[in-house]
């Protein structure tokens, strides 16, 4: 898509405005989850609509493969280098941050109240809507004058600290989902459609065994501590060294339970079934090549979005792990990815301290909390149904009697082209964010059957209600029907908000090294035509160190099935280098190469 650019205060961006930037050289569109979402594009100082590219004004431009053409506002342009500058651009939704409010508070309130009634209060008038997939009221609290912005997230009191969730910003709409993301089955891999990976595996969290207690205090106020004859449980894991999980259980017990070693021995049993305490959270950062853009491949519609669910293999490097999508780049001229990272983000401590304080606050329900919420639900789906304009309504025809059997609306001309797609025929009527062939995440089929990811409802009658778990939203209360286990509350003790602290501070301090070889014309190739230079560079958390270290702590080694040149090659590559040539003759047939970062006075490797 070529970016369009519009003046400052535009509204609608479903014409030209000013025009559109037909000269760009490069357009990237960069978003995290819950974090930057920013637009970086390279345009001439000859090309066309130049001189109207000023601070302030909007660029639109395509962020992903699945989402609308969005708004980003210009806030900085630097001075041209050999004619050419750069454009920084923020999503439409950073307004939100020079929005002003005023202090107010509830008693428990619905996050989707909260934030209309924030948002209606505003100081100066805005465009911005909000709508939620959060039901469950708490006391709601703007302590002093703030932004929009903070309000959602960001801060302690904020939406985001309360209810936790993930943000969508589509343009004027923020959309607060209590799980964004969706897992579709797609799988990248080494062979079909991966074309770079980068694996960071973490293994801060990885323990080989649990250490359970719980605490019992008498009316006398004197504590006993509870423990289990073996005293610790062993873990199932990777690592060599053994690491030791101490943890507290006395909060998961009522309070009237008389605790004794057998159920503390059943809760940290269940405990290890629910968190894998042995496995490395790995993090990777991969390209590849959209499959669907492809016309062999055009019935595949493997579509990534942020905070999908996707699964990576690369037999070769032993990676074969389900991740979640954490930060994507995108090409907005060539609709393609440049990079999505998957796995976990390293924890910061204001986001730990905001899970713990959450964890520690009681919650408060109301059976009267339904009429607001229904209201709200109403007004949110009035406004989006109603004015309404664009779309394509499409009726298929058979082909041979010219009979219509089937209704579309389309947000694209073709059904090739379109993402988003309502399906209406005798099987039934369907929504799908994934194209014509689905998945339909919404639909009611003829034989009765009604899917939808959240339903909204002032009473429901029911012959019978059948589910595994019952759940309050935050999953602290839960009544799990299989095994009978009910719990009706949480919260943690000051201890628990000590321990994770130390142990964040324990992580930030530490250095972690991350190695990664490059190569300059590819990973594959053919005709025993080979020539590359093999770069390595090293990381330390996500800064280049590499011009930091000697040369002599990179040590190079070369495996394939000829172990007798391989020792050769190796002996050759000893003394140090941070990239290395190959060519035809450092390749017979089949050969991977490696890079290991050690410490020269003891000759140990520095990568764990």
């Amino acid at each position: 898509m070529i970016p369009v650019l519009y003046k400052a205060n535009a509204t609608s961006f479903s014409t030209y405005g000013i025009g559109a930037l037909a000269d760009v050289i490069s357009c990237e569109v960069t978003e995290e989850r819950n974090g930057i979402y920013e637009c970086i594009l390279k345009y001439p100082i000859t090309g066309a609509n130049y001189a109207e590219i000023k601070k302030e004004r909007l660029i639109k431009a395509k962020p992903n493969d699945t989402s609308a053409p969005q708004a980003f506002r210009i806030y900085r342009i630097t001075t041209p280098i050999n004619g050419i500058v750069t454009v920084y651009a923020q999503h439409i939704s950073y307004d939100l941050s020079a929005i002003a409010t005023t202090p107010w508070a509830s008693d428990p309130i619905t996050p989707q109240l909260a934030v209309e009634h924030t948002f209606e209060n505003a100081l100066t008038s805005h465009n911005f809507s909000f709508r939620t997939d959060y039901t469950e009221p708490k006391a709601f609290t703007v302590t002093k004058p703030k932004s929009l912005r903070a309000v959602l997230g960001g801060e302690s009191g904020s939406l985001l600290d309360m209810w936790g969730g993930e943000f969508e910003w589509d343009n004027f709409n923020v959309i607060h989902h209590h799980g964004r993301g969706r897992n579709n089955g797609v799988v990248i891999e080494y062979g079909k459609n991966l074309t770079n990976l980068e694996h960071d595996a973490d293994n801060s969290d990885v323990y080989t065994d649990l250490l359970p207690f719980a605490v019992v205090t008498d009316e006398s106020e004197n504590e006993t501590v509870i423990t289990l004859s073996e005293q610790i449980l062993p873990i199932a894991s990777s690592n060599t060294q053994r690491k030791t999980l101490i943890k507290d259980f006395t909060d998961s017990f009522e309070t009237d339970t008389v605790i004794t070693e057998e159920l503390l021995r059943e809760k940290a049993q269940k405990y290890l079934q629910n968190n894998p305490l042995g496995v490395e959270a790995p993090t990777l950062k991969i390209s590849f090549e959209a499959l669907w853009k492809q016309p062999e491949y055009a019935a595949v519609l493997e579509r990534v979005s942020l905070c999908d669910t996707v699964k990576v293999r690369h037999s070769e490097l032993g990676v074969s792990v389900h991740s979640k999508v954490i930060k994507t780049v995108y090409d907005s001229l060539a609709e393609k990815y440049v990079s999505i990272t998957l796995g976990n983000a390293k924890a910061s401590l204001l986001s730990a301290v905001s899970e713990t304080k959450t964890a520690v606050e009681s919650i408060t329900h109301k059976v009267d909390r339904f009429p607001s919420l229904m209201t709200s639900a109403i007004g949110s789906a009035t406004k989006l149904i109603t004015g309404q304009k664009g779309g394509y309504v499409v009726l298929q025809g058979d082909s041979e009697t010219s009979q219509p059997y089937e209704l579309l609306i389309l947000d694209k001309p073709s059904i090739e082209e379109a993402v988003n797609v309502w399906r209406w025929n005798v099987g039934g009527l369907g929504f799908s964010s994934h194209g014509y062939n689905g998945s339909f995440e919404t639909a009611i089929t003829s034989d009765g059957q009604i899917v939808a990811d959240f339903i909204t409802t002032g009473s429901l009658v029911a012959n019978i209600i059948k589910a595994g778990v019952l759940s309050s939203q935050d999953g602290s209360s839960f009544w799990n029907l299989e095994t009978g286990e009910v719990v009706m509350r949480a919260y943690a003790t000051t201890s628990s908000v000590t321990e994770t602290n130390s142990r964040i501070d324990e992580i930030e301090e530490q250095k972690m090294y991350r190695l990664v070889i490059s190569s300059t014309n590819g990973n594959i190739f053919k005709n025993n035509n080979i020539q590359t230079t093999l770069q390595a560079m090293v990381f330390s958390w996500d800064e280049n160190i590499t011009d930091q270290l000697d040369d002599n702590q990179f040590i190079w080694t070369r495996v394939s099935e000829d172990t007798a040149a391989d020792s050769e090659w190796n002996d050759r590559h000893f003394g140090g280098t941070k990239s290395v040539k190959i060519n035809t003759d450092d390749v017979k047939v089949r050969a991977t190469f490696f890079c290991d970062l050690i410490d020269t006075t003891t000759r140990k490797s520095l990568l764990g």
